[in-house]
């Protein structure tokens, strides 16, 4: 059996009283058995307001990245279905990865309660995996490097990239969201000389792609799209789940943020 850290048993301890601050009727809610309920409505908006519950706008902000620890545990010691834990588990880390909570994902990286879920061996290696990718793409942790052909046909090499900052865009042509991002990112770069763009392509008919990146003017930057979609391996190495995906760099390529929007890189560098 896998023994917690020392750092979560003096969190359980020291802030056990939080449990009782948190929604727990919202978690009785759920039937974690139910594995019909996965990727519904219903799953996703219970566990962002139980998530939500755990915020608390007098605390430090140490103090509330153990809040989140503590919820996230409460959630996952009812998950001992394999797929429902798995779902919960991605969902969660991907949240908090979101949030750039790296205190939160260096505790969901030991994978809580994983031991007393009913699974395969090959099921257990699935969610190690998962936690493992996190794992590599943390806030100051250096990015994986991304070198293959672009969209035009030539080599790119991410760690020969000279400029200050790099903004990589992971983004599906059926998300409008992505296509309205991409032209605000390649406005943006175009007025701060030392931002280059990286984008990566998940899904989208290619002429359709590069007629995009023209007419938002991204093509005169980094476009990647090696029509493996979700199972490229540059979006297994950056544990990409969803688009859009932002990561900001620095010129070491050391990831300093991950960004929700372009208002949040606007604010980044205000």
């Amino acid at each position: 059996m896998r023994v917690k850290s020392l750092i979560v048993i003096v969190l359980l301890s020291a802030f056990s009283m939080v449990r009782a601050q948190m929604n727990d009727a919202l978690l009785e809610k759920i039937d974690f058995n139910d594995t019909t309920l996965i990727n519904t409505e219903f799953l996703n908006t219970t566990l962002a307001e139980y998530i939500d519950s755990a915020q608390d706008p007098e605390m430090s902000a140490g103090n509330q990245m153990y809040n989140y620890i503590l919820a996230a545990d409460n959630v996952l010691r009812n998950c001992t279905v394999y797929p429902m834990y798995k779902y919960v588990y991605q969902y969660l880390i991907s949240g908090f990865s979101e949030l750039g909570a790296n205190m939160v994902i260096d505790y969901m990286v030991r994978l809580p309660y994983l031991e007393y879920v009913e699974a395969s061996d090959e099921q257990r290696n699935e969610i190690i995996n998962i936690a493992e990718s996190y794992n590599r793409v943390k806030i100051g942790f250096e990015a994986p490097d991304i070198e293959c052909v672009t969209i035009d046909g030539k080599h790119f090499h991410l760690y020969e990239v000279k400029d200050r900052f790099t903004i990589v865009l992971f983004w599906s042509y059926s998300c409008p969201h992505c296509r309205d991002l991409i032209k605000e990112l390649a406005e943006f770069a175009d007025k701060n000389g030392d931002v280059t763009v990286v984008t990566v392509n998940v899904s989208g008919d290619l002429k359709k792609v590069k007629r995009l990146l023209k007419k938002s003017g991204t093509d005169k930057y980094y476009n990647i799209c090696d029509g493996k979609g979700w199972d490229s391996q540059i979006v297994e190495d950056y544990a990409v789940d969803m688009t859009p995906s932002l990561f900001l760099l620095d010129e070491d390529k050391i990831i300093i943020a991950k960004p929700f929007d372009i208002d949040e890189i606007i604010e980044f560098f205000d």
